[in-house]
């Protein structure tokens, strides 16, 4: 309810300054994690267990174009972040997570892997400003556009998700906890946002856009040792119609 009173508010102050368009916009997104120092007290290094991992990030894209080069954009979103660590070579007796036993698996016939994936789930809101630039393109209907602003996120759930390979934990497979996930989830995440993109006028009031997003955080997604930040380029596709 506090989501939709939001993005009713923006769009009745948006509409009364300039010519506003709404839409729905999709950010298929790559988590790439970078690690804090590491206490040498730990165990599993965290640092060397380390991969990237694909969310995809949803949003309502609310904008007011202010004159023919200038707007400034309003998406209340969802947000997860992903961070991947892959256990390889595992043998007989070594524990994959805190919560889980030992391995008791005897076979031999293929290497024991685990996929260990801590998930973040947030909702909040991205405040955009882009300018169209002056370029001739082939086709009138195209524009180009650079921009920027600010992210704001609140931490709705985090979890950990174990998959097992070639062998299985209390005869399953995967495993999902969301207490003692083993990492601390910070309850906000702030984000400095580029973008670039491609805008087709479809109609006369249906647009069209693809193009690119960086996402550089400005708080870790974790607040336990090693702290976990995680950097967030990806795309963006979607559509407005001019209200």
């Amino acid at each position: 309810m506090r989501l939709l009173a939001l993005i009713l508010f923006t769009s009745y102050i948006l509409s009364s300054v300039g010519q506003v368009s709404i839409g729905i916009i999709g950010e298929p997104t790559l988590n790439l994690t970078a690690v804090g120092d590491e206490p040498k007290s730990s165990g599993d290094s965290i640092r060397n267990l380390k991969s990237h991992d694909y969310t995809i990030g949803l949003g309502i894209n609310i904008r007011n174009q202010i004159d023919r080069y200038n707007a400034i954009t309003v998406i209340p979103s969802f947000l997860q972040t992903n961070v991947l660590l892959e256990r390889q070579n595992l043998q007989f007796l070594d524990v994959v997570h805190p919560l889980l036993p030992e391995i008791r698996d005897f076979s031999q016939a293929a290497e024991k892997k685990a996929f260990l994936r801590y998930r973040q789930q947030y909702v909040g809101i991205q405040i955009l400003y882009a300018n169209r630039l002056k370029a001739k393109l082939p086709d009138a209907k195209f524009s180009l556009e650079i921009g920027g602003g600010l992210a704001g996120y609140y931490l709705m759930k985090s979890d950990v998700k174990i998959r097992t390979e070639a062998f299985a934990i209390n005869g399953q497979y995967i495993h999902t906890f969301s207490d003692s996930t083993g990492v601390e989830s910070r309850n906000y995440l702030v984000n400095l946002i580029g973008t670039a993109d491609l805008n087709y006028k479809l109609t006369p009031n249906i647009i069209l856009l693809a193009g690119l997003k960086l996402g550089i955080p400005l708080t870790s997604a974790s607040i336990s040792e090693p702290t976990l930040t995680v950097f967030t380029p990806g795309l963006r596709v979607g559509f407005r119609h001019f209200l």
